[in-house]
Order: structure tokens, then C-alpha cells, then sequence
């Protein structure tokens, strides 16, 4: 009988445990539900991107800083020893190879340069965002490297493309 006994003194607490555990996993899930129908705000990407059309996918305020920095690089202004191996091929202009909305803030932008066609550069280049305005307040630069990829372009390949599809423009 005692034995018994201590069985239904073990099983009643783990009884309540498991219960208690049930319940608060039942919370919780009510919480994200709630949280999930609650927040439905934007993003910060949602507000930086918001209404583009392929234009301005093609020129815009993230183009221009990269622009800037490279000009920056280009005078001495900044150094960047990821550049350096390629501070010749990289003095002239650039075209819009890929260009995206990148998971921590801003644009992924992959370019190639009219001088060096075959190899393609990923730069990121991050936005302040007001929220409460909704709007974009300043841009920054953060970094470029040149990717393991290659392209079968030639500088004749970009310069057909420009005349041939609108809003694609050397940089």
C-alpha cells in the first residue's frame, strides 16, 4: 500500500507540472497570435522601398553614395584595401548589375565596371529611416567587395545594353 501511495505522491505533482507547462504554452501562443495581428506596421525596408517603380531601382540615392564613395576612393579621400588590387580597372563608370533590398537595412547593390566588365562588385549601402515620418533622412556607405563570380560581359556587351534598354545608365 505504501508503495502505491508514493506512486499517486509522484504522478500528482508531475500531473500539475505538465497542466501548468500546458497552460503557459497555450499563453504564449495567444501572445504571438495577438502580437502577429497587432503588428502590422511596416518595416523599415517597407518604408524605404515603398511605391518603386524598375526607375527607381535604376537611380536613386543608394547609387549615388556608392558613386560618391568611389569618387571618395578614387581621390584619396577614403582607403579601402579590399580596392586596392583593383584601383586601376575601378577609376571609371559603373553599371547596375543587380540591385536589392538588403535584410539588414538599405541596398545590396552589385555593379561591374565599364573597364573591368568580367567581375562584379557587391556593395551595401545603408539608409536612416524616420519612422514616424516615413521617410528616408540620410545615407552611408558601408562596404564593397569584389565577388568569386565572373561574367561573360565585355565592355561592348554593357554599352549595347545601355542603348538598347531604358533607364540602364553608366555611373
Amino acid at each position: 500500500m505504501k508503495t502505491i501511495f508514493s506512486l499517486f505522491s509522484m504522478v500528482i505533482p508531475i500531473l500539475a507540472f505538465s497542466m501548468e507547462y500546458s497552460n503557459l504554452k497555450q499563453d504564449i501562443d495567444r501572445t504571438l497570435q495577438t502580437t502577429d495581428t497587432i503588428s502590422s506596421g511596416k518595416t523599415l525596408n517597407d518604408i524605404r522601398f515603398k511605391d518603386w517603380d524598375r526607375s527607381d531601382w535604376l537611380d536613386n540615392e543608394y547609387i549615388r553614395t556608392l558613386r560618391k564613395y568611389l569618387d571618395d576612393y578614387n581621390k584619396g579621400v577614403v582607403s579601402n584595401t579590399n580596392l586596392d588590387p583593383y584601383k586601376e580597372q575601378i577609376k571609371g563608370q559603373f553599371v547596375i548589375y543587380d540591385i536589392n533590398p538588403y535584410l539588414l537595412g538599405g541596398a545590396f547593390i552589385r555593379i561591374t565596371f565599364l573597364d573591368m566588365p568580367n567581375r562584379v562588385f557587391s556593395s551595401w549601402i545603408y539608409s536612416e529611416v524616420n519612422e514616424d515620418k516615413e521617410i528616408v533622412e540620410s545615407y552611408e556607405f558601408r562596404s564593397i567587395s569584389i565577388e568569386e563570380e565572373t561574367t561573360d560581359m565585355t565592355k561592348e556587351d554593357i554599352l549595347q545594353a545601355i542603348k538598347e534598354m531604358d533607364g540602364i545608365k553608366l555611373w
